[in-house]
């Protein structure tokens, strides 16, 4: 991944950025909810194919860490994020399931003025699969560094 990062001063509020695509298979959302949602509807397809999703979904917290690894993927940020300050509206609209390929679109929603070198930057997080179907949508509120000078 090329470094294409950018200091608080070269956000502007409603900037706009494009992901690429991740698929998610049905092993690793088994894994990761054998180790953070153990959850039926997350672990076994032959129980959850009975369940309210009528088979296997990706525990919201798993499709939340693809999301953020998207995010960090575009570099915006890699030399820049000084810290992440929270994450605010966080929704899961529609269940991720093997094979869906997710893709996130990111916006800069607000900055707030900076001080000691950075300033809070909220961007606000939108994440499609495969047929443009939003399954998620979030806000985070980042400390992004100034330009060195």
């Amino acid at each position: 991944m090329a470094s294409t990062t950018r200091f608080y001063e070269d956000f502007s509020i409603g900037d706009r950025f494009h992901s690429g695509g991740r698929t998610v298979t049905e092993a690793e959302i088994i894994t990761f909810a054998h180790h953070f949602d153990p959850q039926a509807m997350h672990l076994d397809a032959q129980s959850a194919a009975q369940g309210p999703f009528q088979g296997l979904i990706a525990s919201g917290f798993h499709t939340m860490g693809i999301a953020w690894w998207l995010f960090l993927r575009l570099g915006l940020v890699t030399d820049s994020m000084f810290v992440g300050l929270g994450v605010n509206e966080l929704r899961w609209l529609k269940p991720v399931r093997p094979g869906d390929t997710l893709s996130l679109d990111v916006v800069v929603a607000e900055k707030s003025p900076p001080k000691n070198g950075r300033g809070a930057i909220t961007f606000a997080h939108s994440l499609q699969n495969q047929t443009d179907l939003t399954v998620m949508t979030y806000q985070s509120v980042n400390l992004i560094l100034q330009q060195p000078r």
